[in-house]
């Protein structure tokens, strides 16, 4: 079964309209597709160019789902809401209030600047600087799996983007994000967007997707697409880092319950 739940459409940075992207969904044999646009609060109110705005949340939701029963596609709903240091008093109202599939969570911001946005962020920075950041995110990431709202961990490691990596033993810090990820129940995804990144590997790197598998942290697949035809780029590469960090399974998503699906299966879609 061919399940895509990292998906984004022109309700928050995506490049096309949910129609669009259901219409080349199921011309690409898709059996289960999600959509899961930005949702990002910043701290003391306010959200960023590349989000939908709070108030129309439940537009959205309602929008993604008028497609079901069109086909035998079946249709998720979600978001993918930003994580910022101490977040849960102003994100919770927000993310209990919408009827989601499943709930992505991920960090942009360390301190209020986006890690990723560009490789000038890094490049000032002198190694101890960079490490810090590391060190901040990786904190952030279990002060989010702490919070135990959300359902999966969206592209962990994705500082790394513009090929900028820790040069100390960051190995506690990355320690205490994985046991609260394990901890919360939440399930981590292979997002596959990180093969044509400088980085030129997947979030989270086939080291963390061990150590993932060694707790016995649940893993979905992505793509966190942006248009159409990204919305299983590389799906094969990232079973082959899947089966490769010893996992077997994917899980899958409806209504916040998750049931797992074998890898073998995982690229095979069951529509005529």
């Amino acid at each position: 079964m061919i399940a895509t739940y990292h998906n984004h459409s022109r309700w928050s940075d995506g490049t096309a309209t949910v129609d669009e992207i259901h219409a080349y969904a199921h011309r690409a044999g898709v059996d289960i597709l999600g959509i899961s646009d930005h949702l990002c609060v910043y701290p003391g109110g306010g959200t960023s160019k590349w989000s939908m705005d709070p108030s129309r949340a439940h537009d959205y939701v309602a929008d993604v789902l008028s497609f079901r029963g069109k086909g035998r596609m079946e249709i998720r709903v979600g978001l993918e809401f930003d994580w910022f240091e101490n977040h849960r008093d102003a994100i919770a109202p927000i993310v209990e209030s919408l009827p989601l599939d499943y709930r992505i969570a991920s960090v942009h911001h360390v301190e209020r600047q986006r890690v990723e946005a560009s490789a000038d962020f890094w490049s000032g920075k002198s190694p101890e600087e960079r490490d810090a950041v590391f060190a901040k995110y990786w904190g952030l990431v279990r002060e989010m799996a702490e919070s135990r709202l959300f359902d999966i961990a969206a592209h962990l490691d994705l500082p790394k983007k513009h090929g900028f990596k820790p040069t100390s033993d960051l190995g506690g810090a990355l320690d205490a994000a994985l046991d609260a990820i394990a901890a919360s129940g939440m399930v981590v995804e292979l997002n596959t967007s990180g093969y044509a990144k400088t980085c030129a590997e997947a979030y989270p790197s086939l080291e963390i997707l061990k150590k993932c598998r060694a707790r016995g942290i649940p893993v979905t697949l992505s793509s966190d697409g942006h248009r159409p035809e990204n919305i299983l780029y590389e799906f094969e590469r990232g079973l082959t880092d899947l089966k490769n960090a010893g996992y077997d399974s994917v899980a899958r998503f409806r209504e916040r319950e998750k049931w797992f699906e074998p890898l073998s299966d995982a690229w095979t879609s069951t529509r005529s």
